[in-house]
């Protein structure tokens, strides 16, 4: 009977979690909405914060000097000037300063939004990355976040502008991705009756 191999290294993961948006829909300052006596992207963080040899790095826009302050010493914030054109620009933003960093073989994309999201959840997507495929959510109008990159494609997150999310990426490189079935991933926080379906 083979022994697994202990000694592969793991991959090493940036975290990016987009939280620029002005929130329209839900009223504003969604990042700051109150769920349980901690604001949403409190939450978010949570969930992430058990993710091995990881460092984290949180996009700001919209009330970005609102928000950071209510961050911990832990994460590295990144201003994106151009948040108002959409999220494409705060993933290029965030992956920026990410390959400037370098050092890392993927990067998991996470919503601030998306509160039902737990920390095995997010353990699930690690376990099933090699570092060289795409591992993406699977959700009912097709794949998208949260899921890691490969380093391979990290240029082409760099290159996203505008309103056109991660799923243009994942779309492009569709041979090469493993989907993950995730119920939690089904809410993400839109509007304020959103909000009740988590706070009752």
């Amino acid at each position: 009977m083979m022994t697994p191999r202990t000694d592969i290294p793991k991959p090493k993961l940036a975290t990016l979690l987009l939280a620029a948006g002005e929130s329209a829909r839900f009223g504003g300052r969604k990042q700051l909405a109150d769920i349980n006596g901690k604001p949403m992207i409190e939450h978010a963080l949570d969930a992430l914060s058990g993710m091995p040899k990881s460092d984290t790095f949180v996009v700001l826009g919209a009330y970005g000097d609102e928000i950071a302050p209510r961050l911990n010493s832990g994460v590295t914030i990144i201003i994106n000037e151009k948040w108002a054109t959409g999220m494409g620009s705060s993933i290029a933003c965030g992956m920026t300063k990410i390959a400037t960093n370098g050092g890392y073989d993927g990067v998991l994309i996470a919503l601030c939004d998306q509160v039902n999201l737990t920390g095995d959840d997010y353990t699930r997507l690690i376990t099933a990355f090699d570092g060289k495929q795409i591992v993406a959510t699977r959700h009912q109008d097709g794949l998208g976040v949260p899921a890691i990159f490969p380093k391979s494609v990290f240029d082409d997150l760099q290159s996203l502008a505008g309103p056109i999310g991660a799923r243009k990426i994942i779309d492009r490189h569709a041979d090469k991705v493993m989907a993950v079935s995730i119920v939690n991933a089904a809410l993400d926080i839109d509007t304020q009756d959103d909000l009740k379906q988590v706070t009752g």
